[in-house]
């Protein structure tokens, strides 16, 4: 059976759905009627993954819970630093932002061993707390490391990650604000502030341990972590989270 017109606009509809990542196809008929089209008919699925690619767009799962796609290479729809916060123009704070993104990860799925389980299997809960103890511990790890070999050879992305964690270890952890808010240029803020971006994207969702505030890894932020696996940078942070187990069940 050939894809039709209607297929190809209706592969249009299902990629336009992967851009609201808080929506659920449970929530709306034409969604729910797309996803199980993409699932049950091969021609549909074909239209969906050709137009996306003509997009610059992979898809990488497609389920009951929707449509989870992200930019190749060189798509115009790549997020950058300056649309992840926006009229936020310090190096600096771009590099941190990249940190702590990883280092949520990495909390998240702190063994290598655990990117294997079912994308479905719901990850605990985590707090700004914890990764903020993660980031101080791999600070040490990196002094460490660099007191051993104080003119080491390292590749770009060792490079990038080393001058990141200097560039942390010398920010405070907290500072509240006349009106008793955290500061924005605090470490613990600026992980807040990245899980809140996460939120928007569908990837966490708010929650509580106890009487602390603490996000939930959503099974979109699942499925998007198995392919941030792939980057040379989140295996190195990793290595060093695996070189200490006892750090871990801290």
């Amino acid at each position: 059976m050939s894809i039709t017109r209607e297929d190809l606009f209706r592969a249009g509809r299902l990629i336009q759905w992967g851009f609201q990542p808080r929506s659920r196809p449970m929530q709306s008929d034409e969604y729910g009627d797309l996803i199980r089209d993409y699932l049950e008919r091969g021609e549909f699925r074909e239209a969906v993954e050709e137009l996306a690619d003509g997009l610059g767009l992979y898809v990488l799962d497609v389920s009951e819970h929707g449509i989870v796609m992200t930019p190749q290479e060189d798509s115009v729809f790549l997020l950058k630093a300056s649309d992840f916060r926006p009229g936020y123009g310090r190096a600096d704070d771009r590099l941190l932002d990249g940190l702590v993104q990883v280092a949520i990860a990495a909390t998240v799925y702190p063994r290598a061993r655990d990117l294997e389980e079912d994308v479905n299997r719901p990850r605990p809960p985590l707090t700004v707390d914890e990764v903020e103890e993660l980031l101080r511990g791999l600070c040490a790890r990196f002094t460490e490391e660099a007191a051993a070999a104080p003119d080491p050879r390292w590749g770009d992305d060792e490079a990038g990650l080393h001058e990141a964690w200097r560039v942390y270890d010398a920010r405070i952890s907290a500072r509240e604000t006349r009106d008793d808010r955290q500061a924005s240029n605090t470490t613990r803020r600026i992980i807040e502030y990245g899980l809140e971006r996460l939120r928007d994207y569908g990837c966490f969702v708010e929650t509580k341990l106890g009487d602390r505030a603490a996000w939930q890894p959503t099974r979109r932020y699942n499925v998007l972590v198995q392919e941030l696996a792939a980057s040379r940078l989140f295996e190195e942070v990793q290595r060093v989270l695996e070189r200490n187990t006892a750090f871990l069940e801290d």
